[in-house]
């Protein structure tokens, strides 16, 4: 009996032993072994792709990542050569995990030699550098991309695909954010048209801005007239000047040598296109808003067209008309004026500094055209303080529009009442009196302007109650269930009484949702003028989610500008660099 006791023992004994153990899914281990075996291999990886599928997704798998990065990859390694039935399965195993470690088994792949097999090889490894940000790729990509800029002929295929692995190369390379990068994605932004889709001259443009390097300054400046594109918001110009924001402060200088006409490059580009000086200042003022530097104030007023704004305009009329042209050059020099001075003033209000009032307020009334008025008016709003409250009160009582440059006689005081907004925003607890008492005198003028001014009237609320309280004022800003107006004028305010302060700018960031065109506008301007030239990722987040929730459902064209503005913002407050100059503080 003692013998069978003993035998029942040593058979459980062996049963439970480790050899006789079926081998645990769970563990890298099992699978890599039989990888290793070329008879088992197909099991091994299909084990192994279940494995990496349950860590990828799983919560605090950070040490499960590394443990396949430092076990899997010297495998996939050692095997690449002789299992090329597998490549792909390791590279899309690779990808799932996204993991930098992967980067030797990236770096075998990307290569291409003209067949269909390497670039999908190819293109699949970019995806995983991207993904994990594998700086131990960089220089492979690096290398690849090189040889793409001399000879493309392997980035070819349909017309779709065409210059489809050298766009991934350059956002892969923007992805990682290592200024290495900057030599060849200056090349590539170099390429002419025929060489290369306008596709990667914009991904190029992207990832300079990313990598924040000021070296790419002038390549980014000489884009837009190099590579002709087609005029949407997502154009070379539009990418170049995003990334010129990241960059920021450090491209100031060479921004304005191009409004003064002494950037060789653009002048000699811009003249083989046929393109004014005008067209060139109006381009370089675009620029230097989006920066939002105080360093350009003094250069954007010394440029700014004010000169003609000291002559009636009755008077100036009058000389026009005796003068006859054939061609119409006088009315094409009023036209680029007019549109010179709604460009210059634009900026100006994005930079927000006090010096550029007074020549703001001397064009405010003069031209009647509502084309740099209302430019004007809003500038002035933006800036803020006593002297632009002065102006904008009185473009509320006085302003008026040529009957000849509106629909009708009903909107010939439109800029009364648009200014009336703008004097609300530009005012404080001291000055809104002087605001109320210019609407009401206007709005008993004209009873158009009397129904259209009570929209501010919530706003001017706003300011009496809050008065100097920035808690207050941020209180308002938060309340999604809050007047939109009322909601813009308490941010502004709030930007104005909490310059740097980064709960601010954040608070503002999330109110760019609000449910209006123009204060989205102002709350996407805010949130990066708020940290003068400071980083606020939370920032820059908050912006983002607003935008992409509402992708698919392609808000009104009326919207496309609070779009705009928020990418140069967003730009400026992830900026590696620090993006974006200090910007003054308004007053008020």
């Amino acid at each position: 009996m003692r013998k069978l006791v003993i035998a029942s023992m040593l058979a459980l004994a062996v049963l439970a032993s480790p050899a006789c153990k079926e081998p645990d899914p769970n563990k890298f281990e099992t699978h890599i072994e039989r990888i290793k075996d070329p008879d088992k291999r197909s099991q091994g990886f299909s084990g192994l792709e279940a494995l990496v599928k349950t860590v990828a997704t799983a919560q605090e798998n950070d040490d499960l990542l590394q443990e396949f990065a430092d076990k899997v990859v010297p495998v996939f390694e050692e095997i690449w050569d002789d299992a090329k039935e597998q490549q792909k399965n390791m590279l899309t195993i690779c990808l799932d995990i996204g993991h930098p470690g992967c980067a030797p088994v990236w770096n075998k792949a990307i290569m291409l030699d003209g067949s269909s097999e390497a670039r999908e090889a190819t293109m699949i490894a970019l995806e995983g550098v991207k993904k994990s940000k594998a700086e131990g790729s960089l220089d492979t990509v690096i290398a690849e991309l090189e040889k793409l800029v001399a000879d493309p002929k392997n980035d070819g295929g349909d017309e779709q695909a065409n210059g489809s692995v050298r766009e991934l190369m350059v956002d892969t390379l923007g992805e990682i954010g290592s200024p290495k990068a900057v030599p060849v994605l200056i090349k590539v932004l170099e390429q002419t048209i025929d060489k290369q889709p306008v596709k990667v001259h914009r991904a190029a443009a992207e990832a300079l801005g990313r990598i924040g390097d000021p070296s790419a300054t002038d390549a980014l400046l000489t884009a837009t007239y190099r590579v002709p594109d087609i005029p949407t918001t997502t154009n070379i110009a539009e990418k170049a000047k995003i990334a010129l924001a990241a960059i920021g402060e450090p491209t100031v200088k060479r921004v304005l040598a191009m409004l003064k006409g002494e950037h060789e490059e653009v002048q000699k580009l811009a003249a083989e296109h046929g393109l004014s000086q005008v067209n060139i200042q109006m381009g370089a003022a675009s620029i230097l808003g989006a920066i939002g530097s105080a360093a350009a104030a003094d250069d954007l007023v010394a440029y700014y067209p004010a000169d003609e704004c000291a002559t009636p305009a009755e008077e100036k009329k009058e000389e026009e008309d005796a003068e006859e042209d054939e061609e119409g050059e006088e009315l094409d020099v009023a036209i680029d004026t007019a549109a010179m001075r709604a460009q210059f003033a634009n900026s100006m209000g994005l930079i927000g500094d006090q010096k550029s009032v007074d020549k703001l307020c001397a064009c405010s009334t003069w031209s009647k055209n509502p084309g740099d008025m209302f430019s004007i008016a809003e500038a002035l709003g933006r800036i803020g303080g006593d002297k632009a409250v002065d102006c904008l009160a009185n473009v509320v009582k006085a302003g008026v529009y040529d009957q000849d440059a509106v629909q009708s006689s009903d909107f010939v005081h439109e800029i009364q009442w648009e200014a009336g907004r703008f004097a609300v925003l530009a005012a404080n607890a001291d000055n809104v009196g002087k605001v109320k008492e210019a609407i009401e005198t206007s709005s008993k003028a004209d009873p158009k302007v009397a129904e259209n001014s009570q929209t501010w009237a919530e706003g001017i609320a706003t300011i009496e109650s809050c008065k100097a309280d920035l808690a207050c004022y941020q209180g308002v800003v938060d309340d999604t269930n809050a007047n939109w107006f009322s909601r813009e004028v308490a941010a502004i305010n709030a930007a104005r009484l909490g310059m740097g302060d980064a709960k601010v700018a954040e608070s503002i960031a999330k109110a760019y949702k609000v449910r209006n065109p123009d204060a989205r506008v102002t709350m996407a301007w805010l949130a990066a003028h708020v940290m003068q030239g400071k980083p606020c990722p939370a920032c820059a987040d908050a912006l983002d989610r607003v935008i992409e929730d509402e992708k698919m459902s392609r808000p009104p064209a009326e919207y496309q500008l609070s779009v705009l503005t928020a990418r140069y913002s967003m730009a400026k407050l992830r900026g590696k660099s620090g993006g974006g100059g200090a910007a003054a503080k308004p007053e008020g």
